[in-house]
């Protein structure tokens, strides 16, 4: 019994010890296929069906490499901004292509300013996030006029400075009204002297007969500044947007200032501010209308050239 269970072990161990050795054979007979150059190899070997078995094996074996997909590099585009006291102006801030969870680390603000959108972090810093950072404005302290010059450095999710830039931010103050020249009072007449002989004193419509007519004075000083036809270009945008909302007043003092640099368009945008019938068009009539101030700016706008001037007097002059 125990001379039949020793020679079974003894030939399970030989089938053991050949399996090792038939594999391992195939193992050195297909490293050498592959080493083998194939002019080297015999007529008779079949280059493709070794070619397909191999693939099939490494394939069973190694996963194949999946493609990977183009990485595209994160950008920062900044624009300088402008605006009027009190006004929000837009960040400038554009991110193209950013990783996940990229956001933009916003420092130079002024103590008392902040964002529309955002996470303020520290005295002067904000962060906000790389996909709302195209939609952002500056509200500035209130009253404040001057520059800000705001860096910008984008960031990933882990806070890894990617790229970085600065802005400059602007704000003027609202320009005023001009105010009226004032108008010289009369030179007093000088009493006769008294002689012996009694003086027949002319009679008072006489006296105001003889008088020259007073000249006419303008009410509205003529400012003359040298602007950009792209800042005056602005002013007009501002302007035509200030009236389409309803603020007359604020239109006024914006589109005065192109007027000063002799611009037509400007010119008869501020009579408009001043005609009552373009008033009553806007809900705004009243205190704000003036007849004469209308008048003077849409002669001003005909010398400069605007087409539209004439069309805008003649009407003016049928309102009344």
């Amino acid at each position: 019994m125990l001379r039949d269970l020793s020679g079974r072990r003894a030939l399970f161990q030989q089938v053991i010890r050949f399996s090792i050795a038939v594999a391992i054979a195939a193992s050195i007979a297909m490293l050498l296929v592959m080493a083998i150059p194939s002019s080297q190899r015999p007529a008779n070997q079949d280059n493709a069906s070794l070619s397909a078995t191999w693939q099939s094996v490494k394939s069973s074996v190694l996963p194949a490499p999946q493609p990977q997909p183009a990485r595209r590099t994160a950008t920062l585009a900044v624009q300088d901004g402008s605006g009027f006291t009190n006004d929000p102006v837009p960040l400038g801030i554009h991110v193209g292509s950013p990783p996940p969870d990229a956001y933009v680390s916003i420092n130079g603000l002024t103590a008392a300013a902040r964002l529309t959108s955002g996470k303020r972090v520290g005295p002067s810093e904000w962060r906000v996030s790389a996909t709302e950072i195209s939609g952002v404005s500056v509200i500035p302290p209130d009253g404040f006029t001057g520059q800000m010059l705001v860096t910008a450095e984008l960031r990933d999710g882990n806070g890894v400075a990617l790229t970085g830039t600065s802005t400059r931010l602007t704000w003027a103050p609202v320009p005023k009204a001009v105010a009226a020249p004032p108008v010289a009072a009369p030179a007093p007449i000088a009493a006769a002297p008294v002689a012996a002989a009694p003086v027949i004193a002319p009679p008072p419509v006489a006296m105001a007969a003889a008088a020259p007519p007073m000249p006419a004075v303008r009410q509205q000083a003529e400012v003359v500044r040298s602007l950009d036809p792209k800042e005056i270009a602005a002013l007009i945008k501002r302007g035509q947007d200030l009236l389409a909302a309803g603020d007359v007043q604020s239109a006024r003092l914006v589109l005065m200032r192109g007027a000063e640099a002799q611009d037509a368009r400007a010119a008869l945008l501020v009579g408009t501010t001043y005609d009552p019938a373009r008033l009553r068009q806007m809900g705004a009539d009243g205190p704000l209308a003036d007849v004469a101030q209308a008048r003077i700016w849409y002669q001003r706008a005909k010398e400069w050239g605007e087409p539209d001037a004439q069309r805008r007097l003649d009407a003016l002059a049928l309102s009344r």
